[in-house]
């Protein structure tokens, strides 16, 4: 699910989330401090031209072939080896050989468009997008299906997003009263989770604090946790049965929150029930 922690400056907002995610081992990490200058491709990926452009190929599709691969080796190891005029004319076959193939893969799948997504949100296991509402309008729009449905569409071709969690930190959020902010409440709302942060207002914690800075244990990780640990434990979460009785406490604290006026919306409601059913 998603995390949106909201806090006054200086108060480790974002060394908070990083400390986290820098436990989970093997997981593809994605962050981003958003900004206006920051736009969909340096999230999303940018789209290869090489598959829109007639008698190219672009290199996923090349990779992705089977076929293509064993030549390519091959190709490897005879330059590696050749010392022989054989050699050389085995090479220059087979760098012909392979030219046509690309050729007629090129013909074959012309007019796909294929988008570049290594180390973007696409790629990516866990995501922290820093300060998000300081983000351009078309950016907050294109994350408010990702972040709800896990998908992203540019140019006709939808992408799945593999994203665990979004992990977001604020200053501020928008003022949803007033109607040029009122849109921003959706994207405020398809975060799960949201935590307040305050300053270290406990004396003793602080002389621990400072203690482990002097002795550079602060940023000691004593454990972790694999990815594929991860996926293992959430597998099991799937497999527990709730009772019914747990529905209607969860429907009677929505009944007294909206009594009292506190804003809980049907998407949040029922993805917390989603997470029961499960």
């Amino acid at each position: 699910k998603n995390l949106f922690v909201l806090g006054e400056p200086g108060q480790a907002k974002s060394q908070a989330i990083d400390r986290f995610r820098s436990h989970i081992t093997d997981a593809k990490q994605f962050n981003v401090l958003m900004s206006k200058g920051i736009d969909q491709e340096q999230l999303f990926g940018r789209l290869d031209l090489a598959s829109i452009i007639p008698g190219h190929i672009s290199n996923s599709r090349l990779e992705a072939d089977e076929k293509y691969c064993n030549m390519r080796k091959e190709l490897k190891q005879l330059m590696d080896t050749a010392v022989t005029d054989a050699d050389f004319m085995r090479l220059l076959e087979l760098q012909g050989k392979m030219s046509r193939y690309q050729g007629a893969l090129a013909l074959y799948s012309q007019g796909t468009p294929e988008m570049i997504t290594k180390g973007k949100i696409p790629d990516s296991h866990i995501c922290f997008l820093d300060e998000l509402f300081k983000a351009n309008d078309g950016v907050l729009n294109s994350l408010l299906k990702v972040l709800n449905e896990r998908k992203y569409t540019n140019e006709g071709i939808t992408t799945d997003i593999p994203v665990i969690s979004f992990f977001s930190a604020s200053n501020e959020i928008p003022n949803f009263n007033n109607p040029e902010e009122k849109c921003l409440r959706a994207l405020y709302d398809r975060f799960d989770f949201k935590v307040c942060t305050r300053n270290v207002e406990d004396r003793s914690n602080r002389m621990k604090i400072l203690k482990a800075k002097q002795n550079g244990t602060d940023s000691c990780i004593c454990t972790t946790i694999t990815l594929d640990e991860l996926w293992q434990m959430q597998d099991k979460v799937h497999g527990v049965k709730i009772p019914e009785s747990i529905y209607e406490i969860a429907d009677n604290i929505l009944y007294e929150l909206r009594r009292k006026e506190i804003t809980v919306s049907d998407r949040t409601y029922f993805r917390s029930e989603e997470r029961f059913s499960r």
